[in-house]
């Protein structure tokens, strides 16, 4: 079994695993990928569509812990919407000790809404959830045309509330992901984000159907503000995208500035340890150097969670 990239004490960090309880199956709780972060040596951020994973990460990391174990939100409906109310709960809960004043000071990633997104929505036939990641339909939700989420620069309200968010982010100088926004709607929080101050932002699966960034934009994007894109392994099987595709991306925005994540969680998908070692091979194997793979799965998800930025 081949080792994953470290850098000293730098481990590889993937940042974007799902896990469980939620409707979908999963293959991870916190504790099962937490054991199995510990025996890979990779550092992790969990994610789940429904609720905050901070209060559950939290309270699996270890003060002997040599990976990083990181929780996350995403604000989709259910934890509060694009507004302040899921970027606090997730902060409440990141408390190792809960006889603690304050919350933990290390970082969490906060992602824009995902399943509740319209640009979501209008890739799986209205439903939050596709049937065919392995949940019952009973448990998936139906959303009329325009009732999803949509972030339009003009509506004040919803800009307001943005702004609201960002700022927790800001303050806490936490992680910014920017979920299953369409084009525009990732450029805009990219862009209202560094007006705000925030730095440490990433544009989550830019290639994704829900938001088809080209490699052009992705470069302009991290030239200008300093958002990464993140290149997904489960994408490729899942969304039907393409080496070529990951490898344009890498050639455009230049491994400083680019992230490779796995996104498994799936019940039917390969552990984490698995997914990125098939990765990075096939990224070897079209040319990808081996420092190339070692700054997108090491050194800049590191840079990202621990690192001063100017």
């Amino acid at each position: 079994m081949k080792a994953l990239p470290r850098v000293g004490n730098k481990r590889m960090i993937d940042m974007h695993v799902h896990i469980g309880p939620e409707f979908l199956r999963r293959r991870y709780s916190a504790e099962a990928l937490a054991a199995e972060a510990r025996r890979e040596g990779f550092g992790v951020v969990m994610k789940n569509h429904f609720q905050p994973t901070t209060g559950q990460v939290s309270q699996v990391r270890r003060p002997d812990d040599e990976v990083p174990l990181v929780g996350s939100v995403a604000l989709n409906f259910g934890c509060g919407g694009v507004d302040d109310h899921g970027v606090r709960s997730a902060l409440s809960g990141w408390k190792r000790d809960v006889t603690a004043a304050d919350p933990d000071p290390d970082r969490f990633v906060v992602w824009m809404p995902t399943l509740c997104c319209e640009a979501h929505l209008r890739c799986y036939d209205r439903r939050d959830l596709s049937e065919a990641w392995g949940v019952k339909r009973q448990y998936t939700r139906f959303y009329a045309e325009g009732t999803g989420f949509t972030l339009d620069a003009g509506n004040a309200d919803k800009m307001a509330a943005l702004k609201r968010a960002l700022q927790v982010i800001a303050d806490n100088d936490l992680v910014l992901a920017t979920g299953h926004f369409d084009r525009q709607e990732t450029l805009t929080v990219v862009q209202v984000a560094r007006g705000m101050g925030i730095r440490r932002i990433i544009m989550t699966h830019p290639l994704f159907q829900a938001t088809e960034l080209d490699p052009e934009t992705m470069s302009r994007m991290w030239r200008q503000y300093g958002a990464y894109s993140e290149l997904a392994f489960v994408n490729l099987a899942m969304d039907n995208l393409t080496y070529e595709q990951y490898i344009a991306v890498i050639e455009a925005v230049g491994p400083q500035g680019v992230i490779l994540s796995s996104d498994v969680g799936q019940i039917f998908s390969p552990t984490v340890g698995d997914a990125m070692r098939e990765f990075f091979s096939e990224l070897q194997k079209r040319g990808i150097k081996d420092d190339d793979i070692t700054q997108m799965a090491v050194l800049n998800p590191n840079r990202l969670l621990f690192e001063e930025m100017a």
